[in-house]
């Protein structure tokens, strides 16, 4: 069944990357229109990580902000047949704006490697097209369920010159060997690990959420400069702009809660590019420090 499901996606996502950009936008937003409608999982899981992460927004704020934070959430979902779709080039010619340019000329004027922090902000894929164009980037990802579309997915990747390793052991070890041999390893750093691999730091509002350690290892054990990119959505299929932002000091503290801390407030900086953008349909708090039952399961989240 995963193989059937598997070329159905890659069918569906040839076919998106077949349209212009505003239609598949249009699309994204069609759907999040209808997630909007229904008490969906996604609804009702963006409703609660917005109540916890802006308690000080009034109801009707975070209601405005949740219907849109679903419309570019879908859209996000029909980009995905474009930014696979597209040859480097395409993908280049959407993006319109590099804020912050200098911090990645200067951490690629150093001998150092580079750990590029990517946050699941806009569309993070535009992100391959615009570092692989600048020097070669190691990325680490999760495999898909389905085998045919996993491999699919990854070969579509590395046509724009990207290298991809899996969320594995060995995966892990390319990531070390990579920056200290002085190159750049991208990482999504905003997934909830499991508790072995993280630590407890805060969140925005939210006072302890489990944190990945891996970057923080990945730093210390290599040398490497950190720097975080957060990418923004522009209005009316526009295009895209990309942020740089600088790290904190403390991100490459010796004590990993501190340095946990440095990197969520340094992901908090990402998201406030545009806070709608950011992938709020994810549980990102389900390992509560004490044990207890999770936020979304308390709400009876789908």
């Amino acid at each position: 069944m995963n193989t059937v499901i598997g070329y159905l996606m890659i069918g569906l996502t040839r076919l998106m990357g077949l349209i212009p950009l505003r239609w598949s936008q249009r699309i994204g937003r069609l759907i999040g229109r209808l997630l909007w409608l229904r008490r969906t999982r996604s609804r009702e899981v963006a409703r609660l990580n917005l109540k916890l992460c802006y308690p000080d927004l009034s109801e009707e704020e975070r209601d405005k902000l949740l219907y849109e934070t679903l419309l570019q959430n879908g859209m996000t979902g029909t980009e995905m047949g474009p930014m696979w779709g597209y040859s480097q080039q395409e993908g280049l010619s959407l993006l319109r704006q590099v804020h912050g340019e200098d911090l990645l000329n200067q951490a690629l004027a150093d001998e150092r490697g580079v750990l590029l922090l990517c946050p699941h902000q806009g569309n993070w894929e535009i992100v391959n097209n615009y570092i692989s164009s600048r020097c070669p980037i190691t990325i680490m990802y999760r495999p898909a369920k389905s085998k045919v579309f996993n491999d699919w997915m990854v070969k579509r990747r590395e046509l724009v010159g990207c290298k991809l390793v899996p969320t594995t052991g060995a995966g892990v070890k390319q990531l070390f060997k990579v920056l200290k041999e002085g190159e750049m390893v991208g990482f999504l750093p905003d997934q909830e690990p499991q508790r072995r691999s993280g630590v407890y730091a805060p969140f925005m509002a939210v006072e302890q959420a489990l944190t990945p350690k891996l970057p923080h290892e990945l730093l210390k054990r290599t040398g490497a400069i950190g720097l975080f990119i957060s990418v923004e959505r522009l209005p009316d299929a526009a295009g895209f702009d990309l942020h740089f932002i600088a790290v904190e000091e403390a991100l490459y503290d010796d004590d990993p809660e501190t340095a946990a801390a440095a990197m969520n407030r340094g992901i908090a900086q990402c998201v406030s590019v545009a806070p709608a953008q950011y992938q709020w349909t994810y549980k990102r708090f389900k390992r509560q420090q004490d044990g207890s039952l999770s936020p979304y399961k308390k709400a009876r989240v789908p």
